[in-house]
């Protein structure tokens, strides 16, 4: 990103009121251009635009009447020629001047229409509206003041010259619509009227259709003189530009400065300190610029007098002005420091005190030194990078994302980019309402209550999970406007699990510009996990005793780290369950010393041997007794060499890490080859507990798919599908059975997607996640071949053979057996020959075919025990347990 000022040069310029901090368009300019406005819309409804009047045309004077009589007396008295010819004269100039008259009445009549209708049309120009924009007391009435002087050069008056706020406005409305009490303040004001409503955004809260209503038919007034002086913030503008464009592009805008700038405050320091006759060097200044640090007018004015009040107490100065010195603004500035809080440095021993997060420690000393950076070269007066401070957390839950957060938002008012930095933590349901309108509303509130400090936005993907939530695509924008409209002073920090926060930035364009910088969070390891178990003992009074000390590092191995694990939290579910046994035991006991209260031991952890902790894959058991489990399974001796290689390799490798010797990478994950029936996914659950007992996977637990747990129905279902069976075995063994099928299908078929993101997540979590596909030897191999990822995943190959006939003889007894069965001598005999004469064509399974045998079995000696001619009551319960040969023949 290119360089450039990070804010325009500050501007003081000296207006008909006194001195003004101008934004970044000149405020004498803006008076200027509203003047002129205002003046030639006065013009047009009560003259020409040249100033002069336009009155009506005026009406022809009607004739006098007859002005000839006394020369028609003349006439008949003397019958003179001559006076009769002067009589004749004088008739005939009456009707020539009566016919004129009657044209340029004719004339008159079209004329004054005219002029009428000129009078009705459009050329009368209604005033314009003025709307400041800007945060509460950053200028408004001054600026405003200063409007209304240079009106009055222009000779544009106004009878009457009103400032009001709208909380003022609300507070009179009682149970009154809003539009109602807004149209009668404006009616009673003297007409013409120029008003100012100051902080209007209240009004467009409580009915914005009303307001919206009342001015849109000011603006088409061309009749009314009135000037509206509307102040707000950013959020007017944009409810204008939403609601009512055309009334928006009416509008004369003015955007207020920005006093979160630091040279913008100094220099309304400056402005105040004058006004009030204030002697305020540049030092002192300085010193108190980042206590009024965007409070605005009314803040900058209270400082000042506060130390004011601090100097005359010492004593007046011989030329009678005030004189802030440094010694009066310093318990100003010692009662800030300590609502501020701890400076920089004790903040960042805070941080390098926590367990763990070791990048994100790095991260965020990156980000301190940016802004020391930054600083100095804006101090130097050189071109600062503009930077998005808001940021990305990426992890899981417990890893201290939220203490994080907090501790950014106070090193960023330590740093002085923060006026409070304070951390307002919501979710989802804190900022979407349940109703079209309210989730702007909510999520507007919940950003002003932040300003001046953090936003924390956990789980901030769920307002973007569906593209058809209106709401949270509402929420979002809603938040990107008051980002924008608070920029100086509002941090924004949205977290989550890493993949569906990549979800979350994708879901409106302006996030990711918005949020260019992420720190990842993560997972703890055991050693840190004990490290906070044994940090929240302590700090809530409780002493380790030796021994649980000893076992403490098993039982955090022990924690499952499935789909529900929550590192810190997990280490507190932990102590929140040894607290509970501790409670137990005592209340046990007899009375004993007070010390006893306070001592944890091995006996309170949880589980039977004091370490052992129960999840998915069942109670806790040695890795002797796993091993022998295994050697006791019938047949699969190329598989128990294989397993037994697998363990041998991997307690070498922890025996050499221990050594400090270096240890090859391997990859654990496994193809199973063989027919059905021969125990693959049995092996595959005990290779899980396997792995746990040797601190390789943490739960051990087995997750058992095919296809179509795998697979979606439409585009864009099975990428998300199969990444949520992975999450769900993280921790364990994912067990994908029949895996080749996902490499069967068709171009358009959804399985080698399926294929991509199983890869993905396996790289993802390698580190707690083992994958076992399994299915037929040549079907597996094309499997493999399916992407070029596979084959370099899966270390290893362990082929099931299929059973012989005495292997199958030995399953079948072992399932009778328990079931709670014994076999007759002659069942006995006959066995081996039956399983031998299994037809082993397709449809032979193995195991599953001998427990098919025994099945058909024990339902042919119910039938012989209980049949319509048998007497169930005379059979002797030995009989009940029995299987003959009788029970073995295939029904005729």
């Amino acid at each position: 990103m290119p360089a450039r000022t990070a804010e325009a040069p500050v501007r003081v310029e000296n207006l008909a009121c006194g001195a003004f901090v101008a934004g970044a368009e000149p405020a004498g300019e803006f008076v200027r251009r509203v003047v002129q406005v205002v003046a030639w819309a006065d013009r047009s409804r009560h003259g020409t635009q040249d100033g002069q009047g336009e009155p009506p045309p005026p009406e022809p004077e009607r004739p006098k009447g007859k002005q000839h009589g006394y020369l028609d007396d003349l006439a008949r008295t003397t019958r003179s020629v001559t006076f009769d010819l002067l009589s004749a004269g004088n008739r005939m100039w009456e009707r020539r001047e009566q016919e004129q008259y009657e044209k340029a009445h004719a004339q008159w009549v079209v004329a004054h229409r005219d002029w009428a209708a000129r009078q009705n049309s459009g050329m009368k120009q209604p005033n314009p509206f003025v709307l400041l924009v800007g945060e509460p007391h950053t200028g408004q009435r001054r600026l405003w003041r200063t409007l209304r002087a240079e009106l009055r050069v222009a000779d544009v008056g106004f009878e009457a010259e009103v400032a009001v706020t709208a909380p003022e406005l609300l507070a009179m409305a009682g149970d009154e619509p809003v539009e109602v009490v807004l149209r009668e303040h404006v009616a009673k004001q003297g007409d013409p009227p120029l008003l100012l409503i100051e902080e209007v955004d209240a009004l467009f809260e409580k009915e914005p259709g009303g307001v919206l209503r009342a001015l849109r038919d000011y603006a088409h007034d061309q009749n009314s003189c009135r000037l509206l002086v509307l102040a707000g913030t950013e959020r007017v503008l944009e409810v204008l530009r939403t609601e009512a464009p055309d009334f928006a592009q009416a509008v004369i805008q003015y955007r207020m400065a920005r006093f979160p700038h630091p040279g913008r405050t100094a220099a309304l320091l400056d402005v105040v300190a004058a006004e009030r006759s204030f002697v305020l060097p540049p030092a002192v200044r300085d010193r108190l610029a980042p206590l009024a640090r965007g409070n605005g007018a009314r803040g900058v004015e209270a400082l000042l007098d506060a130390a004011a009040r601090g100097a005359v107490a010492g004593g007046v100065s011989p030329d009678g002005r005030v004189h802030l010195g440094l010694e009066h603004v310093a318990p100003l500035v010692a009662e800030a420091e300590q609502r501020a809080g701890r400076p920089v440095e004790d903040l960042l021993a805070e941080l390098d005190a926590m367990i763990g997060l070791t990048p994100v420690k790095q991260r965020v000393r990156a980000l301190v030194s940016e802004a020391a950076i930054d600083a100095r070269r804006r101090d130097a007066g050189l071109p600062v990078t503009v930077r998005s401070r808001h940021l990305v957390l990426t992890g899981n839950p417990g890893t201290a994302k939220t203490t994080v957060a907090r501790l950014i938002g106070k090193i960023y008012q330590a740093l002085g980019m923060l006026s409070k930095g304070h951390v307002v933590e919501v979710a989802r349901p804190d900022l979407v309402g349940e109703y079209i309108g309210e989730t702007s509303k909510k999520t507007r509130a919940v950003c002003e209550r932040a300003t001046g400090g953090v936003l924390f936005i956990d789980e901030a993907y769920s307002l973007a999970l569906d593209k058809e939530d209106e709401f949270g695509r509402e929420a979002v924008a809603e938040v990107l406007v008051q980002m924008e409209n608070h920029r100086d002073d509002l941090v924004v920090l949205v977290a989550g699990y890493p993949k569906e926060m990549d979800g979350f930035l994708e879901s409106n364009p302006g996030l990711r510009s918005r949020f260019s910088s992420r720190i990842e969070f993560p997972d703890y390891d055991n050693d840190e996990l004990a490290a906070i178990f044994r940090l929240m003992a302590e700090s809530q009074g409780y002493r380790l005793d030796g021994d649980l000390a000893a076992a403490l590092p098993e039982a955090i191995r022990r924690i499952p780290r499935g789909r529900g694990f929550a590192n810190g939290r997990s280490a507190r579910g932990l102590l929140e369950a040894v607290l509970g046994k501790q409670a137990g035991r005592l209340a046990a006991q007899p009375a004993g010393p007070d010390s006893a209260l306070a001592l944890l031991i091995a006996a309170d952890l949880p589980g039977e041997s004091g370490v052992a902790v129960a999840d998915d894959a069942g109670p806790r058991r040695g890795l002797d007794e796993l091993l022998a489990e295994l050697d006791g399974m019938i047949g699969l001796d190329e598989v128990k060499q294989r397993v037994r290689a697998l363990v041998a390799e991997t307690r070498m490798d922890a025996r050499r890490r221990k050594a400090g010797l270096p240890v090859g990478a391997r990859s654990r994950h496994l193809v199973f080859t063989g027919n059905p029936g021969t125990a693959k996914t049995t092996v595959a659950r005990l290779m899980g507990q396997l792995y746990r007992e040797l601190g390789v996977l943490p739960s051990g637990h087995l997750v058992e798919v095919a296809r179509p747990d795998l697979v979606g129905e439409h585009v864009g279902q099975t990428a998300p599908k199969t990444r949520e069976v992975c999450e769900r075995a993280i921790g364990g063994v994912l067990f994908v059975d029949e895996a080749y099928t996902l490499a069967q299908g068709t171009g358009s078929d959804f399985g080698p997607e399926a294929i991509a993101e199983l890869l993905v997540q396996m790289e993802n979590h390698r580190e707690d996640l083992i994958v076992i596909a399994a299915g037929y030897p040549a079907d597996m191999d094309r499997f493999l071949d399916a992407n070029a990822g596979l084959r370099s995943r899966f270390g290893g190959t362990v082929e099931f053979a299929d059973y012989d006939a005495a292997q199958l003889t030995a399953i079948f007894a072992a399932m009778a057996a328990g079931q709670g069965y014994r076999l007759s001598a002659d069942l006995t005999a006959a066995l081996p020959g039956v399983m031998a004469g299994i037809d082993r064509g397709r449809g032979f399974a193995n195991g599953r075919s001998a427990r098919a045998r025994l099945e058909r079995a024990i339902a042919a000696q119910s039938l012989r025990l209980a049949g319509p001619d048998v007497d169930l009551e005379a059979v002797g319960d030995a009989e009940l347990t029995l299987l003959t040969a009788a029970d073995l023949a295939e029904p005729g």
